[in-house]
């Protein structure tokens, strides 16, 4: 099995399927890793690459970024303008993907965004070619050996094959794959851990499918062959698997590359 995302699972109405703001919630923290990663300070430009609804640009926002947003998903985007309105931060935005975007920032970064671009190799050149010399880009990305990857894995079975020659996201959770993206950039990197919590594993499963833009695309077709409740059943029992918490509720840990990319000046 592979965790390669279906051929619809990078398009925009995708994302905009499932519940992602929900997801978006319990992903801040990681968000705030990566700001700090950053080492963003007064008047410091940035550029939040597939920023979603804008958990990584509102938090450099408010440590007084010069900041930007861009994602190619309008939903996502719009809840992420209306999040900066609600605080009153000046951040401007691109609707753009990795590979359609222009600029010079002192600062790139990218949570759980880049990753997801069809061409690996478009997005990380992007992402240099938007870093000013003397610059950063900072990217948390799932391992290809961790819980997310899991996850996928059990869901692969339910959904269409991916394209030829597709590549899973997970690529950027490997620090090779990376160095190997960026070079001759060096690249530093540490495996940190995002927790997620449920009452069980029934309640991990209905959340996971939720939220799941690529789930709930296919919603109709799994229900009318009637492998929807199997995909329940076995996102449960990875749940069950990677369960931590020695009871009956679920206390997971997701791991990712926290990796850093520094710019030369020449």
């Amino acid at each position: 099995m592979t965790d390669t995302p279906p051929p619809s699972a990078t398009s925009t109405s995708t994302w905009a399927a499932g519940d992602y703001p929900a997801m978006a919630r319990r992903l801040t923290a990681v968000a705030d890793r990566v700001v700090t990663a950053a080492e963003v300070a007064d008047g410091t430009t940035l550029l939040d690459v597939g920023c979603g609804t804008g958990n990584a640009v509102l938090a450099a926002a408010r440590r007084g970024a010069l900041a930007t947003g861009a994602d190619p998903t309008p939903e996502l985007l719009g809840l992420a303008v209306e999040r900066a309105r609600a605080e009153q931060l000046p951040i401007a935005w691109q609707p753009a993907a990795a590979d359609g975007l222009r600029g010079s920032y002192d600062r790139v970064v990218t949570v759980f965004g880049a990753m997801y671009a069809p061409d690996a190799r478009r997005a990380a050149d992007a992402l240099v070619r938007c870093c000013a010399p003397g610059g950063r880009i900072v990217s948390a990305a799932w391992t290809p050996d961790g819980f997310m990857a899991a996850t996928n894995r059990a869901a692969s079975r339910y959904l269409p094959p991916p394209p030829p020659g597709g590549q899973p996201p997970t690529r950027w959770g490997d620090l090779d794959v990376l160095r190997a993206l960026f070079a001759p950039l060096a690249v530093s990197a540490t495996v940190e851990q995002v927790r997620f919590e449920f009452p069980s594993p029934v309640a991990a499963a209905e959340f996971w499918v939720r939220t799941a833009g690529h789930l709930q695309a296919e919603r109709a077709r799994l229900i009318a062959d009637g492998s929807w409740t199997a995909l329940h059943h076995d996102l449960a029992a990875v749940f069950t698997e990677w369960n931590r918490s020695g009871g009956a509720d679920i206390v997971v840990e997701a791991a990712y590359l926290l990796a850093v990319v520094d710019r030369p000046l020449n």
